[in-house]
């Protein structure tokens, strides 16, 4: 009579494990296919520092299954050389140029879309790119943001 009594708390302690398994959602970023990033450019994080009254946004949309980075960047109050992205670990440091997004720019706004590899995939994620807006006057940058992931809506 014990043998079948512990079979059966077995069966149901089972199915109540199952249970609490099959009910827990997964959400995050990581199951979407595009995730958002933004950056806030300004003179605050450049290295070597730099005063500006230049400032700026970026909006981006990473797709993981292309491995393409969709970006739109504004800025005023500057008059960039290029616009480019960098990496740099620790991130508040100065980094290697990745890609230049534009060179010599007119108006107030670049946006386009750039292919990335797995390191530059990871760097991304773990927000050591950033924009980079160098000048005439400022050749290592003048105006700067970090491009991080934004906070997952409820």
């Amino acid at each position: 009579m014990k043998k079948p009594m512990k079979r059966f708390l077995l069966l149901i302690a089972g199915v109540v494990m199952l249970g609490f398994v099959t009910s827990c959602k997964e959400e995050g970023p990581h199951k979407d296919d595009i995730v958002k990033f933004s950056s806030v450019i300004n003179s605050g994080a450049t290295v070597p520092k730099a005063t500006s009254a230049g400032q700026g946004t970026g909006v981006f949309e990473y797709n993981k299954n292309t491995m393409e980075l969709k970006y739109n960047i504004n800025y005023q109050n500057v008059v960039p050389t290029s616009v480019n992205i960098h990496s740099a670990n620790p991130a508040w440091e100065a980094g290697p140029l990745l890609f230049t997004l534009a060179d010599k720019p007119t108006g107030n706004q670049v946006q386009g879309t750039q292919k990335l590899n797995v390191e530059q995939q990871t760097q991304l994620i773990l927000g050591q790119l950033y924009v980079n807006i160098p000048t005439a006057n400022n050749i290592f940058g003048e105006v700067r943001g970090q491009i991080i992931a934004d906070p997952i809506a409820d």
